[in-house]
């Protein structure tokens, strides 16, 4: 066996091509086989010869069973094969099967991998060097003792055990195994002349900002599940191939059949693929389909992984298998996509509901089923993998026997339709509503039929020029035009109902996309909102022509009416805000419809969104809010105290939200408003028990001026409005300092941040060294060159700059559950110093060439003659108020002393916590003069104390001491705190006393103070006087603050 082989190669040479000898490997190969494999389960496949430079398909295919075994890699002879071990193409195999074997004719090295992922060796033979050949045929002990070390070699190589496809899991992973690197490989192909073309109209009629990357992702998963549909749809003996998989595709899925024509058009040019979709061939090939589907028809409460999941009786295996799929392909795609299906209670709650309302409100009297014979139409703006139009098709037809001569499912096929933008899951969608047509509707599509789900962009709008159809001769790209076409006629059709779960993507994956939409809808101050035709004539051209002077009127209009005080509006350009736009625009230009979705929760209290409230108020005359919560970063909790669950696997919060318009008209919009907490199987149960008629709504009533869609105590509210805002207070304000390089221009001292600068820049000046309050009692350095600070508000921190100061920090609204997003500084500050947006209201101006021009800006009658020093802050009505409330003149300090009591006062701070969550604090005066004084005295100190400035301090109080004398150990490590004994631990050793759990838990920007502090400076050497002196602070806030509340503020 091996002299045979060494006489076929004997005059092997390093000018020989890699497989110039491939044959005689091969046989090789096949002898060692077969004479281990005496059952005859093992198979070698040989690719076909290609110089593929580390890419492509491995030289040998290895499969027992059908399964891959393993591959052989083989190389030119005397290849720097210890090189190539270690290469991506080796990495990349390992990943679809830990058992290689490498080669160069003459050298065997088995290849595996150890518990960490690292490629190993496991075993290596080398039969002789190139010139030595000739010399071992003629030695027959040689050859003996090298072909026992070779046999022993692929021994253990054949007996490795294939990884088993057992249940629908295996199948998943070895699936997504193969199509992530199927997205590598077509990554590499950027070139391929049918790949661009592809790539091209996909961008041209899906998202013109679509990835390269992105395409490749999508199309590596759509080639993966054409396979998967074709097999599901092969009722015959055959095994599917790559050249007829493209038959077993039904003609009512045009776009995915079309594309799949790739399989077996292109492969000229893209060898490098074949392999790897011929072995998904083979895997779903030699599965029992049936028993996946069955398997996957039980995943009732659980999913693949054994996490809690839908209680539902309604069968969904292929989002099941699409979920886990995704959940092994790339765990990270739904984050970046906000890709995540609706759990069936929420949507069957949801077509419930609008089966409801057309029942009551539009009189249809039997609801969704009238769809049949009259022209009930519904959109699922983003359809994802088709549950809202599935359980949408269950329950028009419902009540209707499947006997009766009216039941004909497919008259709904034009009328409920779907819009999706990742084509994976609108593949799944396709498959799984045919599937339920065929077996559950008793209605298989024929070949002239096919579902009204449009692969498109709901966002992106735009006509296709005939000069485009023209050139798109290309298979898919014809399809895909048709397909364009499709929804955009369905964006310009008149929708009664749209439903669905748009996106959740704090940052938009649609930017550039119905921004300015966002912007003169939701953007506008409500008080504002209301524009002249003259106005609303100049929008419309604008988005006919953006030309010159259409943007810049756009603009003109836009700056004129905006948001007052809004320094986040970008929070308005999340993709789930811009899907409610679409849906509210496609609503408002017809006389009446349904808007019923799940969606992130804080557009109903969140103030910067009040733009959004009025303008969705002004669209419709009914609205109702399901308020599901379960917002982690919140920590929500149930009102009894319980753990509040999220229904999806999120951190935000979430909630139902049907709005309803009747008349052409809307005008007095009623807000019905309902609160669910609780554990998650307690929220499906509610949903699957619970419709509209019998939740026992709130009517919210007079919501303005944030236009709330949940209840206030309005008579409270009215006696917190007669306060005055701090915005109305203090002339110039402005948020804190937002450097986007702390790592690099913030830093704990001056040497660190020098070697930061200077490393980054490659340069440094010391006169750009500044201090900066950067969280509660933590004061460290920034590089403040406003050159290279992204955000340095100079307008305001110029007057903490060389100059004494004092500011008033707060923040507007918080999601907290307690206020606590106050302080002071008399540095610059940071812009999370105590929230998302830490304001900062300097208590003095100074005469400085920005200022003056603020000034002036502000009052056009003001002197910069006369401004010299500082001068107070406050707005001249305030301080006309101030005087004229009190007869006496108190300085600013005094001023500031009482707004700090009154922000600090606990019964304040409870009373008002509903309002102070919403906007910027307003201060109640008291018309007791005494008071005043007595606050503002006790204010003051406040100040003063969280200055560090205050001398009156307990002693005794957060002392550090040593467990252990002996260890003297000053770094910040392992922080535990013992409330028992009142002792806070640093390390092992190191601790500061009679910290009691009031002082410990002492919360400033939502955190509590010292634990933030030692996380912050992790690792660092504690500053331990500073820190003591923190914990005294703290303690004596505690007591001021009980003096404070002690006072009755009316």
């Amino acid at each position: 066996m091996l002299k045979a082989y060494l006489e076929n190669i004997k005059d092997i040479s390093t000018n020989d091509k890699e497989h110039t000898h491939r044959t005689a490997l091969q046989n090789l190969l096949q002898a060692i086989k077969d004479n281990q494999d005496k059952q005859n389960k093992i198979s070698i496949k040989q690719e076909p010869n290609n110089d593929k430079e580390g890419r492509g398909a491995p030289d040998f295919l290895i499969t027992k069973d059908f399964l891959t075994l393993g591959y052989i890699e083989n190389k030119r002879v005397n290849a720097n094969l210890d090189n190539i071990i270690t290469s991506d193409q080796i990495l990349k195999y390992t990943k679809l099967s830990p058992n290689i074997i490498l080669t160069d004719y003459l050298r065997f090295i088995l290849l595996s991998l150890n518990d960490k992922n690292e490629i190993i060796i496991c075993k290596e033979v080398k039969i002789c060097s190139l010139d030595e050949i000739k010399s071992v045929i003629k030695n027959q002990s040689l050859l003996d003792t090298k072909t026992q070390e070779l046999n022993e070699l692929f021994s253990i190589f054949f007996s490795k055990i294939p990884n088993p496809i057992n249940s629908a899991l295996d199948f998943a992973n070895h699936l997504s195994l193969r199509t992530r690197i199927l997205k590598d490989e077509l990554l590499l192909s950027s070139k391929n002349e049918t790949l661009l073309s592809l790539f091209n109209t996909f961008k041209e009629t899906l998202y013109k900002e679509l990835s390269y990357e992105e395409f490749c992702d999508s199309f590596a998963q759509t080639l993966t599940y054409s396979l998967f549909l074709a097999k599901l749809n092969n009722d015959t003996a055959k095994e599917i191939d790559l050249n007829n998989a493209k038959k077993f595709i039904p003609k009512s899925f045009p776009l995915i059949r079309s594309m799949s024509g790739f399989l077996d058009d292109s492969f000229e040019n893209l060898e490098n693929i074949k392999w790897l979709l011929e072995e998904i061939i083979n895997i779903i090939n030699h599965i029992d389909i049936t028993s996946i589907i069955k398997e996957l028809n039980k995943t009732g409460e659980k999913d693949l992984f054994n996490r809690p999941t839908i209680l539902s009786t309604h069968k969904d295996p292929y989002l099941h298998f699409y979920e886990t799929f995704l959940a092994s392909y790339d765990p990270k795609l739904r984050e970046v996509r906000g890709v995540y299906y609706t759990p069936a209670p929420v949507v069957i709650f949801i077509i419930n509901a609008i089966d409801e309302i057309l029942k009551q409100d539009f009189n249809h009297k039997k609801g969704l089923s009238e769809a049949l014979d009259k022209n009930i139409t519904l959109l699922d703006f983003a359809t994802g993998t088709g549950t809202f139009l599935l359980e949408a098709f269950r329950k028009a037809l419902e009540p209707i026997s499947k006997n009766s001569v009216n039941y004909n499912p497919k008259v709904l096929i034009d009328k409920f339709c779907g819009f999706e933008f990742l084509i994976a899951p609108y593949t799944i969608a396709h498959l799984k509503i045919s599937q339920s047509f065929k077996e559950e509707f008793n209605s298989p599509l024929n070949d002239d039929e096919s579902l009204k789900i449009a692969l498109t962009n709901t966002l992106y709008s735009k006509s296709i020029s005939k000069e485009q159809n023209d050139q798109n001769t290309l298979f898919t790209l014809i399809d895909l035009t048709k397909e364009f076409k499709k929804a955009q006629k369905i964006k310009e059709e008149q929708i009664l109902i749209i439903t669905g779960n748009p996106p959740y993507s704090g940052a938009s994956s649609n930017k550039g996309l119905y921004e300015d939409e966002i912007k003169i809808s939701y953007g506008l101050e409500p008080s504002k909102a209301n524009l002249n035709n003259e106005q609303k004539k100049w929008i419309s051209s604008y988005f006919k022509e953006k030309s010159k002077q259409n943007t810049s009127t756009f603009k003109a209009i836009y700056e004129k009416h905006k948001l007052e005080n809004e320094k986040n509006s970008k929070v308005m350009l999340d993709d789930y805000v811009k899907f409610i736009r679409f849906a509210q625009s496609k609503i408002d230009s017809q006389e009446s419809g349904i808007f019923a979705f799940i969606s992130n929760n804080s557009f109903l209290d969140n103030p910067t969104f009040r733009g959004m409230r009025y303008s969705l108020m002004q669209s419709f005359d009914k609205i109702y809010i399901l308020n599901l919560h379960g917002d982690t970063r919140k920590k929500e909790k149930a009102p009894d105290g319980s753990k509040d669950d999220n229904v999806f696997d999120i951190m935000q919060g979430v909630s139902i939200n049907i709005f309803i318009k009747q008349n052409s008209k809307a005008k007095n919009t009623n807000i019905y408003y309902h609160d669910l907490y609780g554990k998650r199987k307690d929220k499906y149960e509610f949903l699957y028990e619970n419709d509209l008629n019998s939740i026992k709504w709130t009517l919210v009533k007079n919501n303005e001026p944030f236009y709330l869609f949940l209840p206030q105590n309005n008579d409270l509210l009215e006696e917190y409005n007669k306060g005055i805002s701090v915005k109305d207070i203090f002339m110039l304000s402005s948020v804190g300092i937002a450097s986007s390089k702390d790592a690099i221009l913030i830093s704990t001292n001056n040497k660190k941040l020098e070697q930061q600068v200077y490393n980054f820049y490659n340069e440094f000046d010391k006169k750009y060294i500044k201090e900066i309050a950067y969280k509660p009692f933590d004061t460290q350095k920034i590089y403040y060159d406003i050159k290279k600070v992204e955000r340095p508000r100079i307008d305001i921190m110029e007057h903490f700059l060389g100059y004494e100061n004092i500011g008033l920090i707060y923040d507007r609204g918080t999601n907290l559950k307690e206020i606590s997003n106050l302080f002071i500084s008399s540095k610059v500050i940071d812009k999370h110093l105590v929230g998302a947006n830490s304001y900062v209201s300097p208590l003095y101006l100074y005469p400085t060439t920005r200022s003056k021009k603020f000034l002036k800006k502000e009052n056009p009658n003001f002197n910069e003659e006369n401004f010299t020093s500082k001068i107070e802050n406050f707005k001249e009505s305030f301080r006309t108020f101030i005087d004229e409330l009190y007869k006496e003149k108190f300085s600013p300090e005094d001023i500031l002393g009482y707004i700090y009591a009154v922000l600090f006062h606990k019964i304040y701070r409870e009373k008002y916590l509903d309002f102070l969550k919403i906007d910027f604090p307003k201060i109640p005066f008291t018309k007791d003069k005494n008071t005043f004084k007595n606050l503002s005295k006790l204010g003051l100190k406040l100040v003063n104390l969280h200055l560090l400035k205050n001398d009156e301090l307990d002693f005794n109080v957060g002392e550090a001491l040593f467990k252990d004398i002996k260890n003297k150990n000053f770094k910040i490590q392992k922080i535990k705190y013992n409330k028992d004994v009142k002792e806070l631990f640093i390390n092992e050793s190191l601790y500061f006393n009679k910290v009691s759990p009031e002082i410990y838990e002492f919360k400033i920007g939502g955190y509590a103070v010292l634990d933030k502090y030692l996380k912050s400076h992790k690792e660092e050497d504690i500053d331990h006087k500073h820190f003591t002196l923190i914990i005294q602070t703290l303690d004596e806030t505690l007591k001021i603050q009980d003096e404070i509340s002690k006072i009755n503020l009316s």
